[in-house]
C-alpha cells in the first residue's frame, strides 16, 4: 500500500499570526487541514475556479432570519466532510454561535473549530470576517 503525501502548498499570508515568509512548501498534517479548513470558511461558493460548491457562504448565512448554529454547522462540516479528506478517521469539534451588539444592532457569529492542540477561531460580522 503507498503512503500519502500530505505536502501543499503554504497559503499562509502576511498578517496571519502563524505565517512565516520562508516556508513554499507545508508537510504538518495538522497545518494543512487548518489551511484547508481556513479557506473553505471565508470562501464564497463560485469564488474558486472549477469548484462551484466550495465555500461556506458564512456572510449571506449571517443576515438571513431564519438560519441556526445547528444549520451553519452543518453547512460547515459537509465542506470539511467534501474538501478536507484528511479528517476522516480524526476527531474534531465544531461549535457555532450567534451574537447580537445591542448597541451597534449589530449580529456576529462565531466560529469555534479544535483539532489535535490547535485551536481556530473565527468571527464573521460587521463586513469583517477573521480567524486563526
Amino acid at each position: 500500500m503507498a503512503s500519502i503525501d500530505f505536502r501543499d502548498f503554504y497559503i499562509r499570508f502576511p498578517g496571519h499570526p502563524k505565517f512565516r515568509d520562508t516556508r513554499i512548501i507545508e508537510d504538518d498534517i495538522i497545518s494543512i487541514i487548518i489551511q484547508k479548513y481556513e479557506m473553505i470558511l471565508f470562501t464564497n461558493k463560485g469564488e474558486v475556479l472549477g469548484l462551484p460548491n466550495f465555500g461556506c457562504d458564512l456572510e449571506r448565512f449571517l443576515f438571513q432570519t431564519k438560519v441556526s448554529a445547528p444549520f451553519v454547522e452543518d453547512v460547515i462540516s459537509r465542506q470539511i466532510a467534501e474538501y478536507i479528506p484528511e479528517l476522516v478517521n480524526m476527531n474534531y469539534t465544531l461549535q457555532v454561535e450567534f451574537a447580537r451588539d445591542l448597541n451597534t444592532y449589530q449580529e456576529a457569529m462565531f466560529i469555534y473549530f479544535k483539532l489535535a492542540d490547535y485551536e481556530v477561531f473565527a468571527s464573521i460580522g460587521n463586513n469583517i470576517a477573521t480567524g486563526f
